[in-house]
């Protein structure tokens, strides 16, 4: 009776050490073979993104038992436009970048709510946080310190400027309220402010950029627009 247990556990633990090695050597989930690099000018997000057949550079993240956040590229008021739409789900969908603050440290963009989250759940609260409209960013410096944050459209509790922090994560409200649902924004964050504020040290690189639109922990419907996104320099 002893050897099949003694098989068991060692095939357990060959198991566990080989998961072990893959999760230790695999490179991050974001980083791929073509990140989005700084060039002259401006770079606009949305160019290379087809939502039906993504490119080289993004990735999307989807989450166990969470059906996934439905990304759409469309049209709106005549221009090209990211739709984003949640039933009770969530997923990111991402780019891989490699672009310094120092080159580009100025995002814009323009988006529309047209279905805000409507729950009773407190948004600062984990259980809550759920949000029709926000970016994902992942930085690092040259000491290899990775720091994230989102930046969100808040449903009920925010105005613009504030931070939501959620145990040490931040997340800056650009905007949001009923009474902004519907309309056109045109929104602008120093990326280099962001990172300040949130802690983050040393000479930052932009490594992830994307979207992160969900309604899974309160079970709600969403759905907004964002187009016009660029990152440019400070001049």
């Amino acid at each position: 009776m002893r050897k099949p247990i003694v098989k068991t556990v060692a095939f357990v633990i060959i198991l566990a050490t080989g998961y072990a090695a893959y999760s230790w050597l695999r490179p991050p989930f974001w980083e791929t073979d073509s990140p989005l690099v700084a060039r002259s000018g401006p770079i606009k997000l949305l160019d290379d993104l087809d939502t039906d057949n993504l490119g080289d550079g993004w990735k999307e993240r989807t989450f166990f038992r969470i059906r996934p956040t439905q990304y759409q590229m469309t049209e709106e008021a005549g221009a090209p436009a990211l739709r984003c739409t949640t039933h009770n789900s969530g997923s990111i969908l991402a780019r891989d970048t490699d672009i310094a603050l120092s080159d580009l440290p100025i995002l814009s963009w323009q988006w529309k709510v047209t279905m805000p989250i409507e729950s009773s759940l407190d948004e600062d609260l984990e259980d809550g946080d759920d949000h029709p409209l926000r970016f994902y960013l992942q930085f690092s410096n040259e000491a290899g310190d990775i720091k994230g944050a989102e930046i969100i459209w808040s449903n009920r509790m925010y105005a613009p400027g504030d931070y939501k922090i959620i145990g040490t994560f931040h997340h800056l409200v650009a905007n949001g309220l009923d009474e902004n649902v519907g309309i056109w924004h045109d929104q602008v964050v120093d990326l280099r402010q962001l990172y300040s504020d949130i802690g983050g040290t040393g000479t930052p690189r932009l490594q992830v950029l994307g979207f992160f639109c969900d309604s899974d922990n309160t079970g709600a419907d969403s759905d907004g627009f964002f187009r016009e996104i660029v990152l440019s320099s400070a001049e």
